[in-house]
């Protein structure tokens, strides 16, 4: 098949039947099999895909595909899936067979490992509680079926179960005593690869003349009460296999080890302005698990564009109302907490908030902020990082402090630092005072990323010992804020590159 612009694009394979599934199948059921774009000569591209799609074919029938179908396991599992609801998971344990909690809504069923982390999830998503939650159950596989063998019927599923699951008969057989008029069952497993697969499937009782669920007698026909063996009951379930989702999907790529560890992490952001809007929204997507957001400020029309809160937080205090976004965007996080006093009041109450805290960051651009952080955690007692831009954000610095060693080692007395990036003739506007001005979405993304990256590969272990990190602008955005490269600063870190330059030295020593 081929669209409006072939030659331009590349032909595509349409398989049907059995083998609609290939070692790239898409969601859509669409089949990859990499045929490239040939523009110059339609009739080889065509010849091409052809040749690979039979090639595809016969390795199927030899087996020697066997392994993709275990690899790709979740979307081959999605093909041919009737039209309605979809199951969505958010499971932390699919090594062994267990139960799970469930709730259902017109949008599909939801799974999750425990009924608590069920809850937590709704009242993070929805501001509200579940409401009818039930049970169902994970059923872990020794190895991941092969498309012919997916389960068509209950009795598919328990032979299924029977013969690829250690642990999976005595819960399941627990569930079907039950009698429940419907049963979400997921069925997980690894592949050879590491790639974690969990895929969902509804059983129900099945409907009578009426178009109702058949009652309890009925499916205990022939048996006395309660004594239908467990293989029977199952069989005279029907099965219909779910669209399934993983709640997590957009987790980062990082490895599975780190993103436990992220999850287990606690982070202090200190100021929920642009910058520590921005390196909280990034660290929550990234995958760190726990939230302590400090800051008394509410939200100005002066902060919108650069804020990853918009116009209807105006008037809102800032730390709070980010809680809340992290919350809801991120349903999975484990806590945001938010704390609507200054760092110095809260540190001056004892700082009970902060104290089982991994990570503190700064972002307040206040020395008065800073230097309580630095004599209260400094000297090792507490990572901190400590994240500010020069003036027009020419240049954004991000310090990690550790191992001793203590963040006003770098400034004057009265918070100049002892050396800087960047120097400007611009003059800045009366109402931004101190040493800061205005500042577009762009021109912070730098830092938001250069301090995120820095806190992530910190709580990932990758760092023991205090660095330094220094994003400098492009010559462009240089030029027109009016503004050179500092002498002192060429001679210690050299020219920076006119398309822009990421650095890295260590701390100064005291």
């Amino acid at each position: 098949m081929v669209d409006e612009t072939f030659p331009f694009t590349r032909p595509r394979i349409y398989l049907q039947g059995r083998w609609s599934a290939s070692p790239h199948v898409e969601i859509d059921g669409r089949l990859c099999i990499g045929n490239p774009e040939i523009p110059c000569d339609p009739k080889w591209a065509v010849q091409e895909a052809i040749r690979l799609a039979r090639k595809l074919l016969q390795d199927i029938a030899e087996g020697t595909e066997d392994g993709d179908f275990e690899e790709d396991f979740s979307l081959y599992w999605r093909q041919s899936v009737h039209s309605g609801p979809e199951v969505r998971l958010l499971l932390q344990e699919i090594d062994r067979s267990n139960l799970i909690a469930t709730c259902a809504t017109d949008a599909g069923v939801y799974g999750f490992s425990t009924r608590a982390a069920l809850t937590k999830w709704w009242k993070h998503r929805f501001a509200s509680v579940p409401t009818k939650p039930r049970q169902g159950a994970v059923i872990s596989l020794t190895s991941l079926p092969h498309p012919d063998n997916y389960p068509e019927t209950g009795a598919d599923l328990w032979l299924l179960v029977e013969s690829l699951s250690e642990d999976g008969k005595p819960i399941l057989e627990s569930l079907l005593r039950q009698m429940p008029k419907s049963l979400l069952i997921v069925l997980a497993g690894v592949s050879s690869k590491g790639r974690r697969h969990a895929v969902g499937l509804m059983l129900r009782r099945p409907t009578g003349p009426s178009g109702r669920a058949v009652n309890r007698r009925q499916i205990e026909v022939g048996f006395r009460r309660s004594g239908v063996p467990p293989e029977v009951l199952c069989g005279r379930l029907q099965v219909a296999r779910l669209r399934t989702n993983q709640l997590d999907a957009a987790i980062s790529r990082l490895p599975h080890g780190d993103l436990g560890r992220l999850a287990d992490a606690r982070v202090a952001i200190i100021g929920c302005g642009s910058l520590g809007s921005g390196v909280a929204r990034l660290l929550a997507k990234s995958g760190v698990g726990h939230f302590v957001l400090v800051d008394p400020e509410t939200l100005g029309w002066e902060n919108i564009r650069r804020h990853q809160l918009g116009a209807a937080f105006v008037g809102h205090k800032k730390a709070t109302m980010l809680a809340k976004a992290l919350a809801q965007e991120n349903p999975d996080i484990g806590s945001a907490v938010a704390h609507e006093v200054s760092v110095e009041k809260l540190l001056k109450a004892g700082g009970a908030p902060l104290a089982n805290v991994d990570l503190v960051i700064g972002c307040t651009a206040s020395w008065s902020a800073n230097s309580m952080m630095d004599a209260t955690f400094g000297r090792g007692r507490l990572p901190v990082l400590y994240a500010w831009m020069e003036a027009h954000a020419l240049a954004a610095h991000a310090v990690l402090i550790m191992n001793g060693e203590s963040y006003r080692t770098g400034f004057d007395i009265v918070g100049n630092p002892r050396i800087e990036a960047s120097s400007s003739a611009k003059p800045t506007p009366p109402e931004c005072g101190a040493n800061t001005s205005p500042f577009g979405a762009i021109d912070v993304g730098h830092a938001e990323n250069l301090t995120s990256r820095l806190a992530l590969d910190f709580l990932r272990g990758k760092i023991e010992r205090s660095v330094w990190k220094t994003w400098q602008t492009d010559a462009v955005a240089l030029a027109e804020a009016q503004g050179v490269w500092t002498e002192e600063w060429v001679r210690a870190r050299g020219t920076p590159n006119p398309e822009g330059q990421l650095s890295s030295c260590p701390w100064w020593e005291a």
